[in-house]
C-alpha cells in the first residue's frame, strides 16, 4: 500500500513539473517503472480525479488535473455528504459527517445507509424509502430530529439521483445541521409568548 501511495505521489510530481504532458512511456521512463504498473497507476488516477488525459492520434498524453477530485470538493463544506450506489451502499462519505458521526472511515464504507439510519437516526425510515425513490429519479427534502445524549439534533436531509461517470445510478445524500437555527427559533417563539404574557399582564393592570 506504502509503495502504490509513492509511485502515485511521483506521477503527479512528474506531471506537475511537465505541464505539456506526458506518454504512459515517458513517465515509465522517467520514474523507473514498467509501462504496465505505470498505466494501472494513470488509470486510478483519472477515476480519482487527479489526472486528465487527451488523446493525440495514437498517443494518450496526461496532465496534472486542472478539477478539484470529487472526495476533496466533499471536504471542502461543512454539510454531511454520502454518496450510494445502486445497492445502498455507502461508496464515499466526507470528514464533517466522520466527525458528526465520530466514527472512521473504514467503519461506513462499504455499509448498508439502510443500516446506518435505522440504527443512528430515530425516525428515519421515510429518508430510506426516499432514497429507494432517488434510485428511479426523485429527489426528495426533509427534516428530521433525534435525540444524542438527552439533547435534540435536527437535520436537513436532501437526497438527490446521482449518474455516475461509467453511466451506473446512485443517490448523493447531503445532510445539513440545522440544530443552531432550530434552537434559535424556539427561544424566539419563547421570548415571543413571554413579551405577550408580559403585554397582557400590563394591559390588565391598566384596566
Amino acid at each position: 500500500m506504502d509503495d502504490y501511495q509513492t509511485e502515485i505521489a511521483q506521477i503527479q510530481q512528474i506531471l506537475k513539473e511537465n505541464q505539456k504532458g506526458m506518454t504512459v512511456t515517458d513517465i515509465s521512463r522517467k520514474i523507473k517503472i514498467n509501462r504496465n504498473s505505470v498505466a494501472k497507476y494513470l488509470d486510478i488516477m483519472r477515476t480519482s480525479g487527479l489526472v486528465e488525459m487527451i488523446t493525440f492520434g495514437p498517443a494518450k498524453v496526461f496532465f496534472p488535473s486542472r478539477r478539484i477530485p470529487i472526495p476533496t470538493m466533499l471536504d471542502l463544506t461543512s454539510d454531511y455528504i454520502l454518496i450510494v450506489d445502486k445497492d445502498m451502499r455507502i461508496i464515499m462519505i466526507n470528514d464533517s459527517f466522520l466527525d458528526f458521526m465520530n466514527t472512521d472511515r473504514l467503519n461506513l464504507i462499504g455499509q448498508n445507509i439502510e443500516d446506518i439510519f435505522i440504527k443512528k437516526f430515530d425516525g428515519s425510515l421515510d429518508i430510506v424509502s426516499e432514497i429507494r425513490d432517488a434510485l428511479n429519479g426523485t429527489h426528495s427534502s426533509k427534516d428530521i430530529n433525534f435525540k444524542i445524549k438527552e439533547e435534540h439534533t435536527f437535520l436537513k436531509i436532501r437526497v438527490v439521483p446521482t449518474t455516475f461517470e461509467d453511466g451506473k445510478f446512485g443517490v448523493t445524500i447531503i445532510i445539513k445541521n440545522i440544530t443552531d437555527q432550530k434552537m434559535a427559533e424556539q427561544t424566539l417563539r419563547e421570548n415571543e409568548k413571554q413579551l405577550r404574557l408580559l403585554l397582557e399582564k400590563i394591559n390588565k393592570n391598566k384596566k
